[in-house]
């Protein structure tokens, strides 16, 4: 079933065509990939189908009843409020319906016979709606929710205000994914998230039974959630099935398939076009006169297959002018930390002439943080860094904000680099700044832009050693692709910090692992290290349930005390009562003991559920689970102050 459709598009700012004859339905069920340039309007789609913007010729349609939701690069919150009731607004409608229902009850207990009939009528109508809506599960998809997007418990009680820019972003997504519309608009969803909450979104999206348009760099993303690639080329949109590496497959066989059908008309077109011209005048002049006639008609149909014609992409290589030493750098005993965050503890390493390393961890490991004390921009608490001999270092900071707004990108990559006027026009026009370009203010430039600013200053610097923050942050899908061609040709030493899974693959060959206060030093790229950590949390799962059922079966042949851990739980007076008048007074301090153990299982199990994105989508289980819970709490508080109430 179709959601939304876009029907003969047609879309200009000034002189510019963005959208020519664009054509676009996304059904139910769908995630669909929407790549393409930067630039080239994948943006702009998104606020047609949120009626943000009118198309000058065609139809936008977004069936009735649909909701959708739209994350942006620049969410507007309300910045007095805690994180928490900020994430509560996308309830806004359950809310609403609780609130509704609440009355209902009231008013069945003031009217009778008819108007009771009716009331009971409504608030099965509007006990419906509240359960499609999320119902009693709320709070869990909430907390699981704002959680899996890796805002933490003690960010929730904070003030919207006081969040970093990626927190925000985060909370936007988090927002988003709560509210659980019909379509979802995704535009860069991992921009700010780290590689488990990226692994989280991937897993929730995958269980989504609503339609997704996702615009994303994120390769490794693509190919993991795409069911169709959507490439926005030429003013017009291009479908392809299934994941990104599907699409790169069938793309080139369709191109070398239109290749050569062009070729082939153009031969044709060739050897009519000198039949015309040589019988034109001769015996044949009226076949000659037919051909031509057949010929023209063909040049203005349209039957004419057009040239594959390839966008511009960068094409660069990084020289370097200096061959740096065997040792680049030796670390030992490295330490930072901020008040009682202890980042990293006594790290120690060295790095190899040659070495591609990538940097991983959560968000706030201090990934950024070890790129800056190893180029001595920040310090360290202690410890000692080492670097080697004939070493020109070259930096790519992620916040690129070290430009002069004020200047033109020529200006400002000739004053960072001091080459000279043809070079820096050379290296521009090589990272797409031709003629005029060049002469923009930084102030006026995207993301995107403002990156291929600062890799025309590191390619001018020729350095043998790059330290680089993020940088296929604002890149798009080409563009990425090509950082990497130069990185794998590039002959001097990476180190990296990337949440692209996809980049970790092809650039680098040796990982850091951050996990406050320690660092794992792995040898291979992010498949290998991920295939390692998939199968350590298998053996795990393996060995936990093993100790589960030797256990259980010990338990069953001869039951063994478990002690409770203590609970601030204060004692009861309840020893000296009648035990047969208290709900679990009757009970042995041995089945008590295995009455708790077993309940605090099956919290921990229910609880588990409750975060679970199907339990999000079944609202009746949803309800059913919460219910139960709150007997188990309730359950396990009776058990224990019968337990601490008792003379051990």
């Amino acid at each position: 079933m179709a959601l939304a459709s876009l029907s003969n598009i047609e879309k200009t700012f000034g002189d510019r065509v963005i959208f020519k004859d664009l054509n676009l339905i996304v059904d139910r069920g769908e995630r669909l990939g929407l790549i393409g340039d930067n630039g080239a309007g994948k943006s702009t789609i998104f606020k047609m189908l949120t009626g943000q913007l009118k198309p000058d010729l065609g139809t936008v349609v977004v069936n009735k009843g649909t909701k959708v939701g739209h994350l942006t690069q620049d969410p507007v919150f309300d910045q007095n409020n805690t994180v928490m009731d900020e994430a509560e607004l996308a309830f806004a409608e359950l809310h609403r319906l609780a609130h509704l229902l609440r009355d209902l009850e009231h008013k069945m207990a003031e009217v009778e016979g008819d108007e009771l009939e009716k009331v009971l009528e409504k608030y099965q109508d509007v006990q419906h709606d509240f359960d499609l809506a999320g119902g009693y599960a709320w709070t869990h998809k909430l907390e699981a929710t704002l959680l899996g997007v890796g805002l933490g418990r003690d960010t929730w009680e904070q003030s919207v205000g006081s969040l970093s820019g990626g927190q925000k972003s985060r909370l936007a997504l988090a927002k988003i994914l709560i509210a659980a519309p019909d379509l979802l608009l995704l535009d860069e969803p991992t921009n700010h998230l780290d590689l488990t909450a990226i692994e989280w979104l991937e897993n929730y999206l995958l269980q989504y039974d609503g339609a997704a348009i996702i615009i994303s760099h994120d390769r490794y993303l693509l190919d993991r959630l795409a069911t169709r690639i959507a490439w926005l080329t030429r003013s017009q949109i291009n479908s392809y099935p299934g994941s990104y590496s599907a699409f790169e497959t069938q793309r080139e066989l369709h191109e070398l398939s239109q290749q050569r059908a062009f070729e082939k008309q153009q031969a044709d077109i060739d050897k009519q076009d000198e039949f015309v011209r040589r019988f034109k005048a001769g015996q044949r002049a009226r076949q000659a006169k037919g051909r031509e006639k057949r010929l023209n008609a063909l040049l203005s149909s349209d039957k004419m297959i057009d040239a594959v014609t390839k966008s511009a992409h960068i094409h660069v290589s990084i020289q370097t002018d200096q061959r740096a030493g065997d040792r680049v750098l030796a670390v030992k005993e490295l330490s930072k930390g901020f008040e009682n965050n202890k980042l990293w503890k006594d790290l120690k390493f060295e790095v190899a002439r040659g070495e591609r390393i990538g940097i991983i961890g959560p968000n706030g490991a201090g990934k950024s943080t070890l790129l800056k004390v190893l180029l001595a921009e920040m310090d360290a608490d202690s410890g000692v860094i080492k670097w080697g001999s004939n070493l020109n270092v070259g930096y790519y900071d992620q916040t690129l904000g070290n430009f002069d707004p004020e200047l033109t990108i020529f200006e400002e990559v000739q004053e960072e680099s001091g080459a000279k006027d043809q070079e820096v026009r050379n290296i521009l026009g090589t990272l797409l700044f031709s003629g005029e370009d060049q002469y923009k203010q930084i102030k006026l430039l995207s993301g995107g832009e403002r990156a291929r600013v600062r890799l025309a200053e590191l390619l001018l610097e020729k350095p043998n050693v790059l330290v680089l923050d993020e940088p296929t942050n604002h890149l798009d899908i080409a563009s990425c692709g090509a950082l990497e061609k130069m990185l794998k040709e590039f002959n001097g030493t990476i180190i990296c910090v990337s949440h692209d899974r996809y980049f970790l693959d092809h650039a680098v060959n040796r990982l850091f692992v951050i996990t406050p206060p320690d660092m794992d030093d792995f040898d291979g790229n992010y498949s290998k290290w991920a295939a390692r950590e998939r199968l350590k949390a298998q053996a795990a799962k393996d060995a936990k349930a093993l100790k589960e059922k030797a256990q259980s079966k010990s338990q069953s042949k001869s039951p063994s005390k478990v002690t409770p851990p203590p609970k601030p739980v204060a004692p009861s007076n309840k020893k000296n009562d009648n035990p047969y008048a208290r709900q679990y007074g009757k009970l042995s301090m041995k089945d008590l003991e295995k009455q708790i153990a077993d309940t605090e299982i099956a919290l921990g199990q229910h609880q588990s559920q409750l975060s679970e994105v199907s339990t999000f989508r079944d609202a009746s289980k949803g309800k059913r689970l919460q219910a139960e819970y709150v007997e188990l709490e309730k359950k396990l508080k009776g058990l224990e102050e019968e337990y601490y109430g008792r003379d051990a």
